[in-house]
């Protein structure tokens, strides 16, 4: 089988462009690693790229970079604020039409519903399947329930130091997306998800799709750690792994550490990984909360690579997600993975991915005094803590078995072929 896949990251090709930038690589490269090894799949990827590239065979894959056309000029840009702008898609798929053309494929993998890959649904009859990351338009309705967007707005100003970081940018940019996407779902034939969350959203937004279970492989090295503490720290060290966005509840973390402070009720330290002092989010958040991040112990620490981050997690005692909407959040997933006490929102399909008091603790996203009580309940219970993140990885090594996964998606490829 020929098969092509559209990526929003130039999975095993990281290793050849930005080697000292293995990040790019992401969950995508360890399911390729794996794929490629079926003697009866041949791989091609697709992604775009700061700058036009031709295509190239690296190790078992063959790579076709694609760079983003403007819609004010018309022309290719060469640099990495390319990618963060408004962009022409018919003409980018135009491009990704003479991919498809180029390699024959026998069937079409696209990954994600954020870019412009989908809308090739429209123009080829080779069979198309769609993998569901996040929902955007699901996210458009979460993206200020942590915080109000008139604060957001209020306390960003109105010439933020990164335009393309600013709130204003990222969520007009991504209800624009979201707008694509429902088209790109309502053409959309077959669709490859993991929780009930996108289950029950696909049905709705994608509803002449047959939708497939398929499970995420996660980086490799999270599969060989394993907490293995006796006990939780004193102080204990909680950790959570958020990004730029609003809707991942930073916010959420500083009103629970300021209830646990003002209540004295625990020790604790936190540390936020994905965010800096001098980030965007963190901005907003202290001027609106009016608080410095070190009086409640929080420690923000920036972006961490693979190896740096699987440290961190070691060393630390709890993980709390506090996003106000995921699908399968992978930070949580690798939490899990590696055996840690958890507690997160219920929200989206978190409830797929964690089992509520047998697997970690799931809480009401927004609510800083159910994340206060749950981390005080895991610190005082220290031995069940324990026990759920045992529980915990049991469940994740068979979900994201690399093995079964890739089986699994080599059977809906089979299975899509043999239907037509």
């Amino acid at each position: 089988m020929r098969i092509l896949w559209f990526a929003n990251t130039p999975c095993g090709a990281a290793e050849k462009l930005v080697p000292d930038q293995p990040r790019f690589g992401g969950w995508l490269k360890s399911l390729e690693e794996q794929l490629v090894q079926h003697n009866d799949i041949e791989l091609f990827i697709c992604f775009y790229w700061a700058e036009e590239l031709e295509p190239f065979k690296y190790k078992k894959t063959t790579y076709y970079p694609m760079s983003k056309i403007r819609v004010d000029s018309g022309t290719d840009h060469s640099n990495d604020r390319a990618l963060h702008c408004v962009h022409d898609d018919k003409k980018e798929v135009k491009k990704l039409l003479r991919v498809i053309d180029a390699v024959k494929p026998d069937l079409i993998h696209v990954h994600g519903t954020e870019d412009n890959f989908g809308l090739i649904q429209a123009y080829t009859e080779t069979p198309v399947v769609i993998s569901v990351q996040g929902i955007l338009s699901s996210i458009c309705e979460k993206y200020f329930s942590g915080v109000p967007s008139f604060v957001a707005y209020q306390c960003e100003g109105l010439h933020p130091e990164f335009p393309f970081q600013s709130v204003n940018f990222l969520y007009n940019d991504m209800k624009k997306r979201a707008v694509r996407e429902r088209k790109i779902l309502s053409q959309a034939r077959y669709i490859i998800g993991r929780t009930d969350w996108d289950r029950r959203v696909t049905r709705l937004l994608a509803p002449h799709s047959r939708y497939f279970v398929g499970n995420e492989i996660l980086r490799s090295s999270f599969y060989e750690k394993q907490w293995n503490k006796g006990e939780l720290g004193d102080p204990p060290q909680i950790v959570t792994v958020v990004n730029r966005e609003l809707y991942k509840g930073m916010e959420t973390i500083v009103n629970t550490a300021r209830i646990l402070c003002e209540n004295n009720t625990v020790n604790f330290k936190w540390t936020v990984v994905g965010q800096s002092e001098s980030g965007n989010v963190a901005k907003i958040i202290k001027r609106w909360l009016k608080v410095d991040f070190k009086p409640f112990h929080i420690d923000l620490v920036g972006g961490k690579n693979e190896t740096e981050l699987g440290a961190i997690l070691l060393n630390s005692d709890i993980y709390c997600q506090v996003s106000h909407i995921e699908n399968s959040s992978n930070s949580l997933c690798e939490a899990m993975l590696i055996g840690m006490p958890v507690i997160a929102s219920c929200a989206g399909g978190t409830d797929s991915i964690l089992d509520n008091r047998k697997e970690g603790l799931l809480v009401q996203d927004g609510d800083p005094y159910s994340f206060a009580g749950a981390i005080v309940e895991m610190i005082r219970n220290s031995q069940k803590a324990i026990e759920y993140g045992k529980s915990a990885r049991n469940t994740a090594m068979k979900r994201h078995d690399k093995e079964c996964i890739t089986n699994t998606i080599v059977a809906v490829y089979k299975n899509i072929l043999s239907g037509r």
